[in-house]
């Protein structure tokens, strides 16, 4: 064989080669080519997926012509519904019909009860899109959408749709308007739909919604089985609607409004939030499983929030507070950690105003300082820097350093050795040990 000869075929076997490693890729290109010039599709927007040389996979979506008829649409799934077969299919792909995004499935009667439904969805005129797709595992269609105008008005419409439609009748629905409103009927996301008996009925957490919003300004809500969490225009309504949705049975309930962040009245010191979001010095509260969160706090009112705290007996239940804001509306700070822990890092608080932005939390202590300054710096932090306390500190320079406190001495990282801090890390180490 001459020389030429194994030249090209070495060239040959590095081109297909080269493909078969770009496997998600090949698997694009080979759909595109089989869809060409079918009837009903307008584009083809399929991409490859390589994970690894010589292995992946192939996702995307088949754009079909507006007002395509539901027998055509149904069979060019038909033609894709192999390419989405087995127990690790190599395609994941979906069709695009009328802003309805419909999932393919392996099944043809799971593919008929989808469509089918798609056929009265795509008619709405009070949707912006939806997809239909199915629950792992399951027969079930599933329908999510953004609706164009007031959400739980749509859901109900899905829900009625979903009764009707054969196949359908366990779809979990969920609607969505903006990034503020949400109504769902699916116990989890809607991957999990297959896992609900059937259908779970929304009606009496709606009608209490509803009874909420007649009465009161809500700006935004997510209502799903047992959970309903809302916003309202006035942290005065939160109480209220707190009330109001509690009639409800069996529905967890957060509420937001005002300065309140969240709040029900199963929270840790309930009523203490509601009296310190009454107070001016105070720009948002919030109560919940990892303590009392108290922001917009001016450094000079951080030792009257606390007291007031501290007066309150709810307080002694608290895992931990946190206290935030700013020194004299400019530089940020937060303090925070066990109560006791607290009131010690609040008295201090003045003293640390020279070195903001600053925080004093947990287990974490940071500082901003001027190089001249640091010796005045380390006579402050050093008695506040428990041991074992990673402390950061930035200079007016654009230096940082990061070490850990250990009484009397520090300990420093190799990795914190750089040249470019090594001014700034002296400085710590003279004044912090000597």
């Amino acid at each position: 064989m001459s020389t030429r000869t194994v030249v090209m075929a070495l060239a040959i076997a590095l081109m297909a080669s080269s493909c078969a490693a770009n496997r998600g890729d090949q698997l694009a290109d080979e759909l595109s080519e089989r869809l060409e010039g079918v009837d009903g599709i307008v584009r083809v927007e399929v991409g490859g997926n390589n994970v690894l040389p010589f292995a992946g996979d192939a996702s995307g979506t088949i754009v079909l012509e507006d007002g395509i008829s539901t027998a055509r649409a149904a069979e060019i799934a038909a033609i894709l519904e192999p390419y989405v077969s087995g127990e690790s299919p190599d395609y994941e792909l979906t069709l695009g019909i009328d802003r309805v995004d419909l999932q393919v499935s392996p099944s043809e009667e799971s593919n008929a009860s989808g469509l089918r439904l798609l056929d009265e969805v795509r008619q709405r005129t009070d949707l912006g899109s939806a997809t239909i797709a199915y629950g792992a595992g399951s027969q079930a269609c599933v329908v999510e959408a953004q609706a164009s105008t007031d959400p739980v008005a749509v859901y109900e419409g899905l829900v009625a749709l979903r009764a009707a439609t054969p196949g359908c009748e366990r779809a979990g629905v969920l609607v969505a308007h903006g990034k503020d409103q949400s109504v769902t009927d699916a116990a989890d996301y809607w991957e999990h739909v297959d896992t609900l008996p059937e259908a779970v009925s929304m009606t009496d957490p709606i009608a209490g919604l509803r009874e909420i919003r007649d009465r009161l300004d809500v700006v935004s809500y997510a209502i799903r089985p047992g959970s309903l969490v809302l916003e309202m225009s006035r942290g005065e309504d939160v109480v209220a609607a707190d009330e109001l949705a509690r009639q409800t049975p069996g529905q967890r309930v957060s509420v937001s409004g005002g300065k309140i962040n969240a709040w029900s009245r199963d929270v840790p010191a309930a009523q203490l939030v509601l009296d310190l979001a009454a107070l001016s010095s105070v720009g948002s509260v919030s109560s919940d499983a990892r303590g009392l969160q108290i922001g917009g706090v001016e450094l000079d009112d951080v030792v009257a929030i606390h007291q007031q705290v501290a007066r309150e007996p709810e307080a002694a239940g608290l895992s931990r507070i946190s206290i935030s804001g700013t020194v004299a509306g400019d530089e940020r700070y937060q303090i925070a950690g066990p109560p006791d822990v607290v009131a010690e890092r609040v008295a201090a608080a003045p003293r640390l105003a020279a070195y903001a932005p600053f925080a004093l939390a947990d287990d974490d202590l940071s500082v901003t300082v001027a190089v001249d300054e640091v010796p005045d710096m380390v006579r402050v932090i050093k008695p506040l820097a428990g041991f074992g306390t990673l402390v950061t500190v930035r200079d007016d320079q654009g230096r940082e350093v990061t070490f850990r406190s250990a009484g009397d001495k520090i300990e420093v990282s190799d990795a914190e050795r750089r040249e470019e801090v090594r001014a700034l890390l002296d400085a710590i180490w003279r004044a912090w040990e000597g």
